[in-house]
């Protein structure tokens, strides 16, 4: 009875000691496949982006109208340390955003975005600031880059790096960093809307940009 006792628990151990081992293998596995990334998703908003596993996701809402003229600043995501990324969700029933505040600090060109339904296209225009297209019409906005999860990536002339993710007509990302990040454009990259099915070989060629421009900072 003791011989049998003694050879029971010995398998409960060499059992648990397996599943340890597996579990420490996969999630091994894990981490390598997503190259020390870690996803976030909003449920709320309805999209989700990759991030450094390392960093701490801060989420602060409320009414901010100024920052973005045209649309409510409504959730704010700091990734990381003061100065590093935020991810700020506008919302804008005109269907417009603008990168920078009213009267902002010139040189920098104030750019304006919006949807013109007559033409089914995102249209740009520069309010405010220095530069050749200042005050000019508007005209239709380059949407040749997106995300991994199929979104236009709209170019800012903001201060540092800025990025304007249109999720629908009337809710925007805007993705920009305080000059305390060097892996802003690529963590834009891998936003996605929730659900999308997003191509393997692309996720993992945009985790990977992000954590090597992530190492290098």
């Amino acid at each position: 009875m003791k011989k049998f006792a003694r050879i029971f628990i010995g398998s409960v151990v060499l059992i648990a000691a397996s599943a340890l081992l597996i579990h420490t293998v996969s999630a091994l596995a894990a981490a390598d496949e997503t190259f020390g990334m870690r996803q976030y998703v909003d449920a709320k908003y309805r999209f989700s982006f990759w991030y450094p596993r390392a960093s701490q996701v801060t989420v602060t809402t409320g009414r901010d109208r100024r920052s973005f003229p045209g649309g409510t600043n409504v959730k704010t995501l700091a990734v990381g340390e003061p100065g590093g990324i935020s991810i700020s969700v506008v919302a804008s029933l005109q269907q417009m955003i603008t990168d920078e505040p009213n009267g902002h600090a010139s040189p920098i060109a104030q750019t304006k975005y919006f949807y013109d339904t007559a033409s089914d296209r995102w249209m740009v225009a520069f309010p405010e600031g220095d530069g050749p297209f200042v005050g000019g019409g508007p005209r239709p906005a380059d949407v040749s880059k997106r995300t991994i999860g199929g979104l236009p990536m709209l170019p800012s002339n903001a201060r540092f790096d800025a990025t304007i993710i249109p999720l629908s007509t009337t809710l925007f990302l805007v993705v920009k960093d305080g000059g305390g990040s060097g892996f802003t454009r690529q963590l834009a990259n891998t936003v996605a809307p929730a659900g999308a099915r997003v191509d393997p070989a692309a996720l993992s060629a945009a985790l990977k940009a992000e954590a090597d421009a992530y190492g290098k900072q």
